[in-house]
């Protein structure tokens, strides 16, 4: 909460300079993987971002964001345990994620380019909930029921890394494609291992 709080009075403080220069963004995924032997079990993700990055320079901004990411995957496929007389019929795991990040963005052109390349680093601040329903069969009386196993709450100090690239389409709005990761305080061998791709839009005010 306190940090959300910062976050607000950040905001607030920066769009009191009417000399900066405020760019805003919003960016989008969904992505459907579809497996299993009879290609029944999918996993899908959806994220969407917004940031707020105020230039400090030409080429140096101040950059706040927001990404809020959702995974649900089904499998459906049988596992039997004959110690215990019952099926597993299938499971079922959502994972909702929330991050709230603060950092510098280096841009690489300048803002008249038809391209325009950036990177972005800093401080984030995720919250991450995941839940499993297995649907199971009792092998002795043949009814099948759901148990649910308990929420799991995380929550972590990380740090991000956005790379940019922005398409001039008039004087103030471009699209954008970015490649996103998450990094738990300076373990840099795990940032292959949570990519976010997404497109969207940014508008300079």
């Amino acid at each position: 909460m306190h940090f959300k709080i910062s976050v607000i009075s950040l905001i607030f403080l920066l769009s009191l300079n009417s000399h900066a220069l405020i760019e805003l963004g919003m960016d989008f995924s969904y992505d459907k993987d579809v497996f299993g032997t009879n290609r029944d079990s999918k996993n899908t993700s959806r994220t969407w971002s917004g940031s707020i990055a105020t230039y400090l320079w030409e080429y140096t901004a101040l950059e706040l964001n927001y990404m809020e990411n959702s995974d649900k995957t089904v499998i459906n496929e049988s596992v039997t345990y004959t110690d215990l007389d019952i099926t597993v019929l299938g499971q079922q795991t959502n994972i909702e994620t929330k991050s709230y990040g603060v950092g510098l963005r280096q841009s690489f052109a300048s803002r008249k380019s038809l391209i325009q390349p950036s990177i972005s680093l800093g401080y984030a601040r995720t919250f991450k909930e995941s839940q499993t329903n297995y649907t199971i069969r009792s092998d002795i009386s043949g009814n099948s029921f759901t148990s649910v196993s308990p929420m799991k709450k995380e929550r972590q100090d990380s740090m991000f890394g956005t790379f940019s690239l922005k398409f001039r389409l008039t004087k103030r709005l471009s699209l954008r494609g970015s490649v996103q990761t998450y990094i738990r305080a300076f373990e840099w061998n795990s940032a292959k291992d949570d990519l976010r791709y997404t497109a969207g839009f940014t508008w300079l005010l």
